[in-house]
Formats: structure tokens, sequence, C-alpha cells
């Protein structure tokens, strides 16, 4: 993004940067998440959330991505060892259940992760609302994502 760009942005741009730098953290352990509880998985019940949880793992990279690129478009840069992603993110990482047939208990934890998702781009939404146009764009969609992600979940649960 170029200098004009920047300049119409009308809040401390260091300060959004370091929350979507969180966000974007939590994307890649999100992505880990889902790709390693896929790949491990066991049981009838784990192999049908293998496929979905795949697909979850894809879309939560592209997050990631999407994210990356904010965060160089305002000067920041996106690049952290894996070794400080925790630290550095807005929740811990939710690590697959020890029991890898545990398949409600997967969602269930999933569906945590997801809400943690949702409250964060809620709050950079309302930070950014009339402020910065772009990331507010792009935070809306990756907040209406992950409200379809809580959706589809609390529907595998039976919570509707």
């Amino acid at each position: 993004m170029g200098a004009k760009g920047r300049q119409i942005v009308e809040l401390d741009v260091g300060q959004l940067v370091q929350e979507l730098k969180r966000a974007y953290l939590d994307e890649l352990l999100a992505f880990y998440s889902y790709w390693i509880t896929a790949a491990v998985a066991e049981g009838f019940d784990g192999e049908e959330l293998a496929e979905h949880f795949q697909e979850e793992a894809k879309e939560e990279l592209e997050h990631a991505r999407r994210l990356a690129e904010r965060i160089q478009e305002l000067g920041g840069d996106p690049v952290v060892p894996p070794s400080q992603w925790e630290a550095g993110a807005n929740a811990p990482f939710t690590a697959p259940r020890p029991d890898r047939t545990d398949a409600r208990g997967m969602l269930e934890d999933q569906l945590k992760a997801e809400a943690g998702a949702i409250e964060t781009y809620n709050r950079i939404a309302k930070m950014t609302f009339g402020k910065d146009p772009v990331t507010y764009h792009l935070v809306t969609e990756l907040l209406a994502d992950e409200v379809g992600h809580e959706e589809f979940l609390e529907n595998l649960l039976g919570k509707r």
C-alpha cells in the first residue's frame, strides 16, 4: 500500500498491525489445529470429521494469508518464527484430544476456538469502523467466515 493508503488510516497503525498480527497468529494456530486433528482423528466419527477439518484448515490458512498481506500493506512484517506463534496469539493452540476417537470433544474444542476468532474479528471491526475501510472490509469478511464455521460446528453437535 502506498503512502496515501496508509495516511487515510485514522488510528494508530502500529497498534492496528499488532492486532492484525495476533489474529494472523491465531489463524496459523487454527490451521495447524484443524490440520493435525484431521490427520490423527480415529474411529468412524473421526473419519467423518477429518474431511471437514481438512477443509477448515485450508480456509484458516487462507485467512492467515490475507492478514499477512494487510499487515505488509500497513508497513508491518508478518514473519514470526513458529516457536513464537502461541505467545503472540490471542488464544492458545487447540491440540487434538488424547482420545483420538472423541469426535464430540474435538468439535467442542474447535467450537471454543471459533468463538475466540469471532470475538477477535468483532473487536478489530469495531476498532476500524469509519477509520480504516480496507481493514474493516477484510475483518468483516473473515468474521462472516468464522460465524459460518461456528454455526456448522454447532449444527454437528446438535446445538441448534
